[in-house]
C-alpha cells in the first residue's frame, strides 16, 4: 500500500476569498500541483512526485528515543517536505 494524498489537521493557509478570510487546509496530492506557501493558489509547474511514511526505523541511538512519526513529500522541483505525522491525515490507496 502506499499513501496517495495528504491533507492537515488544524495546520493550513487563510485565503481570502473575495468575501471573508477563511482558512484553507494543506494538501498534498500524488500527481497534483502544490498549494503555494502564501495560500493564493497552486504552483502549476510543482508536483507531488512520492508521499511516504518515515517511522520506527529513525531512533536517535544516543538516547535509544524513537522519534515521531513523519511524512515525506517529494515535489517535481527537487524539494523535500518533512510534515509530523500527528497533524496530517494520510490517503492510503492499492
Amino acid at each position: 500500500m502506499k499513501i496517495v494524498s495528504l491533507q492537515s489537521v488544524g495546520l493550513g493557509a487563510v485565503a481570502f476569498d473575495g468575501v471573508t478570510w477563511r482558512n484553507q487546509p494543506s494538501t498534498f496530492t500524488l500527481g497534483r500541483p502544490v498549494l503555494d506557501p502564501d495560500g493564493n493558489g497552486y504552483e502549476d509547474n510543482i508536483t507531488v512526485t512520492e508521499i511516504a511514511h518515515l517511522s520506527d526505523y529513525l531512533t536517535n541511538k544516543e538516547a535509544c528515543d524513537i522519534l515521531p512519526d513523519y511524512y515525506k513529500v517529494n515535489t517535481s522541483d527537487g524539494h523535500i517536505r518533512v510534515l509530523p505525522a500527528d497533524k496530517y491525515i494520510a490517503e492510503w490507496s492499492e
